[in-house]
């Protein structure tokens, strides 16, 4: 069976949405770790950035190649900026520390606020994200991408004391 790149460009483009819609029935889970209960990325989110990003790219850029036809010098500095923008943006794993809330990023300054610093937690967007606001004027986010929403608050308001708002 032979498929030319087109069907497989059309393929790759609709897994990828299949990918996307998917990422938002799982839950996730947290994980205990010697820093404390952390709430990483969902699995299907992180290899969907990881694989099908770049596998798309390549997609774009190898019809091109393969028929020997000029790649504009600019195209792969731009896809290399979007892969670097995508992981940039990747929301971070957070977690419960002894001490406070901590979110670690993979190519950002982590983000800490410290329990008794915490002024609010409340959701937002439908219940997908919950965001919790500092008196440091710091601000993590808990979004659809992460693992375990309401396990999240329930952690937050038994360490804090302080309930999420609707």
């Amino acid at each position: 069976m032979n498929i030319d790149q087109r069907t497989l460009q059309i393929v790759t483009l609709a897994v990828l949405f299949a990918l996307v819609y998917a990422q938002r029935l799982m839950k996730g889970s947290p994980k205990q770790t010697a820093e404390g209960l952390a709430f990483p990325l969902k699995p299907l989110v992180l290899w969907s950035r990881i694989l099908v990003l770049p596998l798309y790219f390549v997609l774009l850029i190898g019809p091109r190649y393969i028929n020997h036809q000029p790649v504009p010098v600019w195209l792969p500095f731009v896809l290399v900026a979007l892969l670097f923008f995508v992981f940039y943006q990747i929301p971070a794993t957070i977690v419960f520390t002894p001490t406070g809330l901590v979110q670690h990023f993979w190519l950002r300054k982590d983000k800490s606020i410290r329990y008794d610093e915490i002024m609010t937690a409340q959701i937002m967007g439908a219940g997908r994200m919950t965001r919790v606001l500092g008196d440091n004027r710091v601000s993590i986010m808990h979004t659809w991408n992460h693992s375990a929403a309401e396990q999240f608050r329930q952690e937050f308001e038994q360490r804090t004391g302080k309930r999420v708002l609707r």
